[in-house]
């Protein structure tokens, strides 16, 4: 019972994680779907189509992870599921995420790397000394920049998770 006589909707706890068990079955099916179409897309017209040909599929991979992390954030669950994950395991989640961070400035200073040394380097020493250096270059660029902004991220993100979870509670408390 509401506490201005409204009712309070009743719903079957069963009911409802299998309705959220299908749903994460329809998330998984849209990933492999999107996954699929772009490794057919990069066999039929080859990588040099670049990312124009795949930006649809990028732009759903991309967007549900943003959609997922600022939802949460706002309802105050990340921070409840960043607890609940740092419980379970060794490595706590802010690291993981300046990891792949990191790895991620990593693998993008690999491909200009063999970019530079496959299209621009005339002879096989030209083309080490293209890759190392366009490599170092871009581990100097992007590691720093990827890392601040994942980890930044993440914070701000937490931040304002916790602060939801709080308001939630205060506002029970008042409610009693």
């Amino acid at each position: 019972m509401s506490l201005f006589g409204g009712s309070t909707k009743v719903e079957d706890e069963r009911i409802v994680t299998a309705q959220n068990k299908i749903y994460r079955e329809i998330y998984f099916l849209v990933m492999a779907v999107c996954l699929i179409s772009i490794g057919f897309k990069f066999f039929q017209y080859g990588f040099g189509s670049g990312v124009n040909s795949i930006f649809t599929e990028l732009a759903i991979l991309v967007l549900q992870g943003v959609y997922y992390t600022a939802r949460g954030a706002s309802m105050g669950v990340l921070s409840d599921e960043v607890e609940m994950h740092d419980r379970k395991s060794k490595v706590p989640m802010k690291w993981k995420t300046l990891f792949w961070g990191g790895a991620s400035g990593v693998i993008i200073a690999i491909f200009f790397g063999l970019n530079s040394a496959f299209n621009y380097a005339d002879t096989t020493a030209q083309a080490y000394s293209y890759f190392f250096m366009v490599f170092f270059v871009s581990l100097m660029i992007y590691i720093p920049f990827l890392v601040l902004l994942s980890g930044s991220t993440f914070l701000a993100a937490m931040n304002r998770s916790k602060k939801a979870a709080e308001k939630e509670l205060n506002e029970d408390e008042i409610k009693r």
